[in-house]
């Protein structure tokens, strides 16, 4: 049955009951999928249109910076804002499973402010550095790793100890994984400046673990304990503990092999239930991002060792999970990577999943990232990064997918106006707020919305993309956001389009916001689309998105729709709603223009086909 019709109908019903669940916070409903500390009935859809993000690391000021492997670009994110193009690394060859890999922050950023990258280019994998105010200028950390189609590694992390941990793979050749001299297959460990310390299991090497085939996941435990996931041949997927000077086997055997030379894994799956790559690590659990197996692995680990039976959360949800990380808001983000070889993507991938804390409000909202000049006074002073309104060689956020992130309502602190993903939940580390950077224009703000791209997928190798090319955006204006140095606090207002507050940065004059002014002539317009996810694991669900169209920021809108002949029912909070007649959902809260909200819900309905339904939205 056409997938539109049937979920536009779902949609629209479910929204109405949905409506009052969107600004209350709410306990875990008795049976909830709660694992690790985390509500998993309550996923939510937080970035769209991004295309093969890979890595993810988090700002001061909360936001995250996600590279894109085929694009090369860094894109600032934060839900409910679209993505802010950071900057494109150059030289960058993303060819196989190659291209623009991790990223990581200085663990001194807020002093020193620099960014780590892992990349492909046509000769070797290397790391290089560069200052968040001049992305250009950049320092070569390391290189020589080898490359090849398959097996490139690229994690990068920061341990407890302030070292540098790399991850590689044995580029193709498994060989490389037990020689000593070779980088390829190892987890390696070096200084921020790339020299090697004193205390590394082998003299003079940056060494630290072999035998790997290719590791994409790296974390650590409350105890400073480490752990990788490992991407199998065709026998067996692992999670590992990770040791100094550790050999874990890799061509020699895979999985466990009862050889008193290597270390054993904690976990194996068959990389159809697995392929690993990025890892988590979340009150006594350990988070694995599965592709193939278009899933999340739950681990439950203490001391170094599994404690208990590993559990799926997501299976199918979202297609190929690519990347996990526990954020400074206290909730789990997650990356698809539907837009890689042996993925089916949807019309809102690449996506970015938020997991809530259970007990948290729902959905929450997180500051609006923008490009821009340094998050606090530097002085290199650099050129303002540009912001763009949607990621370049990527779908724009679509209805279906729910909000893009990035620059929305104001740089990288919250707008003071109200807004319907509002969160109260704290940061569990200081947030230092950024000095004033420009805002980028405001986009989607993301419920949860399941959307199903599940594909039984061979393990993955990336698809070429297309060459990066930078695009122009409107310079922005600056944001009211205190810097972590003394200042003028600027007054709070309402106004999407903030005014500019002193700063240290050389920019003089900021430029005017390409953003709409709520007292500028405009439109106020909303359009409202439906979509249906079938489903055999699970009952089925759709969602609704409501888009603003116009110019003027919108604070309420009611969605008038029919229900289609073939659905017998939408599960609602009160019970299901009959087919046929006018059905009318009304909804509060700020949306941007350009902004979108998307509500989830289960549907029914009967064999045959399902009509289109009728679906209008009107701003009130």
């Amino acid at each position: 049955m056409p997938k539109r019709l049937s979920a536009a109908l779902a949609a629209v019903l479910c929204a109405m009951t949905a409506a009052a669940a969107l600004v209350v916070t709410r306990p875990a409903p008795a049976g909830a999928a709660v694992t690790g500390g985390f509500d998993f009935t309550r996923p939510q859809v937080a970035v769209t249109g991004l295309r093969s993000p890979w890595g993810l690391a988090f700002l001061p000021d909360r936001t995250a910076l996600v590279t894109e492997r085929t694009t090369a670009r860094i894109w600032r994110v934060s839900p409910g804002s679209t993505p802010a193009l950071v900057t494109i690394i150059p030289n960058v060859y993303p060819a196989g499973d190659g291209g623009l890999l991790g990223i990581a922050l200085s663990p001194a950023f807020v002093q020193d402010q620099t960014v780590y990258v892992y990349f492909s280019t046509s000769s070797d994998n290397r790391v290089v550095r560069f200052h968040w105010s001049n992305p250009s200028a950049q320092q070569v950390v390391l290189a020589g790793i080898p490359r090849g189609l398959t097996g490139n590694g690229g994690r990068i992390a920061f341990g407890p100890d302030g070292m540098l941990y790399v991850s590689t793979g044995d580029a193709g050749i498994p060989g490389y994984a037990q020689s000593s001299g070779n980088l390829a297959g190892k987890i390696l460990r070096i200084r921020p400046d790339g020299s090697i310390p004193p205390d590394n299991p082998f003299s003079g090497s940056p060494v630290y673990s072999y035998g790997h085939r290719n590791v994409q996941g790296l974390a650590w435990d409350t105890g400073g304990r480490m752990y990788a996931t490992e991407f199998g041949a065709d026998a067996w997927d692992e999670i590992n503990a990770i040791v100094p000077g550790g050999n874990y086997g890799w061509p020699v055997c895979e999985g466990v092999c009862g050889d008193p030379r290597v270390r054993e894994p904690l976990v194996t799956w068959h990389p159809a239930e697995a392929s690993p790559s990025g890892l988590a690590y979340a009150n006594g659990m350990l988070f694995a991002a599965a592709l193939r197996g278009t899933r999340l692995w739950a681990v439950p680990v203490a001391g170094g060792s599994i404690v208990g039976t590993p559990v799926v959360e997501l299976q199918g949800w979202f297609g190929r999970l690519r990347t996990v990380a526990l954020g400074p808001d206290g909730w789990l983000w997650v990356t698809t990577s539907n837009y890689d070889s042996g993925g089916t993507p949807v019309s809102s991938d690449d996506r970015i999943i938020r997991i809530p804390p259970v007990g948290d409000a729902w959905p929450p909202s997180s500051p609006s990232p923008s490009a821009g000049p340094p998050l606090s006074p530097s002085p290199s002073g650099g050129p303002p990064l540009s912001p763009s309104p949607s990621p370049s060689g990527a779908p724009s956020p679509s209805p279906s997918g729910g909000a893009g992130g990035g620059g929305g309502t104001g740089g990288p602190c919250p707008s003071p106006a109200p807004s319907p993903v509002e969160s109260p939940s704290p940061s569990p580390t200081p947030s230092p707020s950024a000095s004033p950077s420009p805002s980028a224009s405001p986009s989607p703000s993301a419920s949860p919305s399941p959307s199903a791209s599940a594909s039984s997928s061979p393990s993955p190798s990336p698809s070429d993309s297309p060459s990066p090319s930078p695009t122009p955006t409107p310079t922005p204006s600056a944001s009211p956001c205190p810097s972590p140095t003394p200042s003028p606090s600027p007054s709070p207002s309402p106004s999407p389009s903030p005014s500019p507050s002193p700063s240290p940065s050389p920019s003089p004059s900021p430029s005017p916001s390409p953003s709409p002014s709520p007292s500028a002539p405009g439109t106020r317009s909303c359009e409202a689309t439906v979509r249906f996810i079938p489903s055999w694991a699970r009952p089925p669900w759709g969602e609704l998105t409501v888009r603003n169209t116009g110019t003027l920021p919108i604070s309420s809108w009611i969605v008038t729709f029919t229900v289609p002949n073939g659905l017998t029912y939408v599960l609602a909070a009160n019970g299901r709603i009959p087919p046929g007649g006018p059905a009318i959902f009304a909804s509060t809260g700020l949306l941007m223009p350009g902004a979108a909200v998307t509500t989830t819900f289960a549907i029914g309905w009967t064999n045959g086909n399902v009509e289109a339904p009728e679906v209008t939205c009107t701003p009130t």
